[in-house]
């Protein structure tokens, strides 16, 4: 029997997603040059997300560190409407935009080239969309197992 259910890691990457998406909401707002901090937690924020409910749609730990999974936001957003998440085509396409930065640790390490960065705020009601559309997905928490035999 699996000690740690699929629904269970779902939730926990939920919450942590919701988590990263609070930093990303409590650290300061900064004008250009880019905020990389609020980048990285809100992006990271959205890949949590997309794993929370491939996960509880039945992806394994092992498919989502796959090669071209792990950090792509545009291959785990596209994994996951094709196994069934539906929100706003706006917000998808949005989503997208940020795949590049995100799996390439834009915010992570100084940037070297001159490809264009968006401005991190705008995408903050598309992770709020896709975030309120993985909690409905996943339905109301199981009630906690009860000590009574």
């Amino acid at each position: 029997m699996n000690a740690y259910p699929d629904a269970l890691r779902a939730r926990d990457h939920l919450q942590l997603a919701e988590d990263f998406y609070q930093a990303f909401r409590d650290l300061p707002q900064r004008l250009p040059p880019q905020s990389w901090p609020r980048y990285f937690v809100l992006c990271h924020a959205i890949e949590l997300a997309l794993k929370a409910y491939l996960v509880y749609q039945g992806a394994t730990s092992k498919e989502l560190k796959q090669t071209g999974v792990r950090h792509n936001l545009a291959n785990l957003l596209t994994r996951a409407t094709n196994a069934g998440l539906s929100f706003g085509a706006s917000a998808q396409a949005d989503i997208k935009l940020l795949s590049e930065a995100h799996e390439k640790f834009w915010p992570r390490y100084p940037k070297e080239d001159s490809t264009p960065i968006f401005t991190i705020e705008q995408f903050e009601p598309p992770a709020r969309e896709l975030l309120d559309s993985v909690t409905a997905a996943l339905g109301p928490p199981s009630p906690p197992p009860s000590s009574h035999p």
